[in-house]
C-alpha cells in the first residue's frame, strides 16, 4: 500500500451549518486539504471555505473549482486576499472553466476557456502583488488603475481544475497545482502528467497534482456504484467531454441523453453498468477503495481529493484519511 497527503471534497454537500463541523473531524483524522467544489447551480465554495477555515486549524482549505465566469477576477482577488487574512498559508485558489449547461442558465457564454483562465490567474497574481494602481489589459480580463485595499500577506497558490490539453498545456507554464476533474480513470493520470512535462518549462511540471475522486463507501462493489449511478450520469449527460477524455463509448452518451430527455437522471443511469461506475470512481467497501486510491497514487497522483456521495461522507471520513 502507498501512502501520502489526502485531500476531502465537497459536491455542493452538506449544508453550510454542517460545513464546520466536518472540516473539524476531517482535520482531527488526518486529512491534508478540504476542497469546495462549484460546478453546479448549488451552494457557493466561498462560504463553505469561510467556515472551513474558521473551524480548523492545520488543513489547507482550496476551492475547486470556481470558474472564470461568474464572478470577476478583482472580486475574486480581494475575497481569497480575505480569505487569506483569515488563515494565512491555508488558502488555495482554484479556477476552472466551467461549463456551458449551468452558465447558460445565468445567461453567460462559456467559450475561450483557456485564454480566460490564462488572463484571469495573471490579473488576480497582479492584484495581489504588482503596485497600485494596478492595470491589466488582456482581451477577456480588465483592470484600469485598480486600488485593492485588501491584499494577502501570504499569497495563495493557484490550481487549475482542468482535463482537456490545451488547459493542462496551460497549466504547465502558469499553475502552482493541478486538480484533474472528477470521473477520470488512473490511465488518464499517466497521460496528463505526460502532457504536464511536455509542455513545462524544462520539461518537468513541479506543481502538485491533485485529482478529484468521487466515492461511494458500502458493503460491496455493487451496493457503493448505485449511488454514483445518477451523479456519473449527470456528467455525461450534461459534460460530454468527460466521455471524449476517457474513451467512454460516444453511442452510450448519446442514449443517455435520449433517456434523460424522456425521463431524467435516474432513467440515463441505468444504462450504466457497475463494472463502468467502478472504472471511474471509488467504490466499495474501505479496504476496495484505499487500493483504488492506490491506484491512483501509483499512476502519479500526489493529492488524491475524495469527494464522497452524500452518504458515504462520514464513512468516508472515518475510514479513507491519508
Amino acid at each position: 500500500m502507498t501512502s501520502g497527503p489526502t485531500g476531502l471534497g465537497l459536491l455542493g454537500h452538506p449544508d453550510l451549518g454542517s460545513i464546520a463541523d466536518v472540516a473539524r473531524r476531517a482535520e482531527e483524522r488526518g486529512f491534508e486539504s478540504m476542497w469546495i467544489s462549484e460546478t453546479r447551480i448549488t451552494r457557493d465554495a466561498v462560504t463553505a471555505m469561510t467556515a472551513a477555515l474558521l473551524a480548523t486549524q492545520k488543513i489547507r482549505v482550496g476551492s475547486a473549482a470556481i470558474n472564470v465566469f461568474t464572478r470577476g477576477a478583482g472580486l475574486v482577488a480581494v475575497t481569497w486576499a480575505a480569505l487569506a487574512e483569515a488563515a494565512p498559508g491555508r488558502v488555495v485558489l482554484g479556477l476552472g472553466g466551467g461549463s456551458a449547461i449551468p452558465l447558460t442558465q445565468q445567461g453567460l457564454p462559456h467559450d475561450h476557456t483557456v485564454s480566460r483562465m490564462r488572463e484571469y490567474t495573471e490579473a488576480v497574481r497582479g492584484a495581489w502583488t504588482a503596485p497600485a494602481p494596478y492595470s491589466y489589459g488582456g482581451e477577456y480580463v480588465r483592470f484600469e488603475g485598480l486600488m485593492p485595499e485588501v491584499r494577502p500577506k501570504v499569497v495563495p497558490p493557484v490550481y487549475f481544475c482542468v482535463a482537456g490539453p490545451r488547459a493542462l498545456a496551460c497549466a504547465a507554464k502558469l499553475a502552482d497545482g493541478v486538480v484533474f476533474d472528477a470521473f477520470l480513470p488512473p490511465g488518464y493520470v499517466r497521460w496528463a502528467r505526460a502532457t504536464l512535462d511536455a509542455a513545462a518549462p524544462g520539461g518537468a511540471y513541479r506543481g502538485e497534482l491533485g485529482g478529484a475522486l468521487v466515492v461511494s463507501v458500502a458493503d460491496s462493489v455493487r451496493e457503493g456504484a448505485a449511488p454514483l449511478r445518477p451523479i456519473l450520469a449527470n456528467y455525461l449527460v450534461n459534460f460530454p467531454e468527460l466521455a471524449r477524455m476517457t474513451g467512454i463509448d460516444v453511442d452510450l452518451v448519446t442514449r443517455m441523453q435520449e433517456r434523460f430527455a424522456a425521463g431524467g437522471l435516474t432513467a440515463a443511469g441505468e444504462l450504466l453498468p457497475d463494472e463502468l461506475i467502478a472504472r471511474h470512481a471509488v467504490c466499495g467497501p474501505p479496504s476496495t477503495c484505499r487500493e483504488r486510491i492506490d491506484e491512483y497514487r501509483e499512476a502519479g497522483l500526489r493529492l488524491p481529493i475524495l469527494f464522497p456521495d452524500p452518504g458515504s461522507l462520514r464513512p468516508a471520513i472515518e475510514e479513507l484519511a491519508g
